[in-house]
């Protein structure tokens, strides 16, 4: 929606953004008192700490889709494969599908595994799932697995209702603090290290930043050029374990 060069000036009114639509020629400019940036990890507005090995972050990638099963040939209703009907699976890590010697040793290093979430009738999700790989796989691969898996478990299907292919960054580097743009998000690398679950801390700390913002330029005389920085120190010291548990992520996967 933007393109990040040349598109933002601040002042010590606040900064003004030009937005450029993907679908007309027109550029929008857009003034605030603060740019709060949650476009996501891949946003190119807020500078990062670039130093060591807090700069690249590993990837979870995952293959799934919503599917009617066949059933046709089962003996036991209540199971789908090895899989309960009233239960649903998160982990299943096991790699007795693979019989290439290459997969099972990528397996090992790379693991994967299933999630199966039973729905109405014959309806299942599935998703075959790289909790995290540094650097990252492909969709196409992840999607090869998924099949194979469930091909080997006998799990045939009647009908792809919808696919779904994930990629979620995680841990990574953090954004400086002293800058203009307050970042949130995935855009501050809020991101569970061991999940890559982040929506709930995301929704937990985003009254807290809004008060602090509304605190600072609520001031007789605000200091815009400190406004952004001041929320996002106030941020990160109000949820440590959010940036805590990035950083220790980071050091590990390295």
């Amino acid at each position: 929606m933007y393109k990040p060069t040349g598109s933002i000036i601040h002042n010590a009114e606040g900064s003004t953004i030009l937005l450029q639509s993907k679908e007309e020629p027109t550029t929008i400019s857009v003034r605030a008192k603060i740019i709060a940036d949650a476009a996501g990890h891949e946003t190119k507005l807020v500078l990062r700490h670039a130093k060591d090995f807090y700069t690249h972050p590993g990837f979870q990638i995952a293959y799934g889709a919503l599917v009617e099963v066949d059933e046709s040939d089962s003996s036991n209703m209540s199971q789908i494969g090895p899989y309960d009907k009233e239960a649903m699976t998160l982990f299943d890590y096991r790699t007795d599908h693979f019989s290439d010697e290459a997969d099972s040793i990528k397996a090992t290093k790379a693991p994967t595994f299933m999630y199966a979430m039973p729905l109405q009738g014959n309806k299942v999700f599935f998703e075959e799932t790289y909790l995290v790989a540094r650097p990252a796989v492909s969709f196409q691969e992840c999607k090869d697995w998924f099949f194979q898996r469930l091909d080997y478990l006998g799990v045939k299907f009647t009908k792809i209702i919808e696919e779904e292919y994930c990629y979620i960054p995680m841990g990574g580097a953090l954004p400086i603090r002293d800058q203009r743009i307050f970042a949130l998000g995935g855009a501050a690398a809020m991101v569970h290290p061991s999940t890559g679950y982040h929506l709930c801390r995301v929704l937990m700390g985003v009254s807290d930043a809004a008060r602090a913002i509304k605190a600072e330029i609520a001031k007789a005389e605000p200091n815009i050029d400190l406004a952004a920085p001041k929320v996002q120190r106030y941020f990160q010291k109000k949820h440590p374990r959010v940036y805590l548990m990035d950083w220790t992520y980071s050091y590990m996967a390295n």
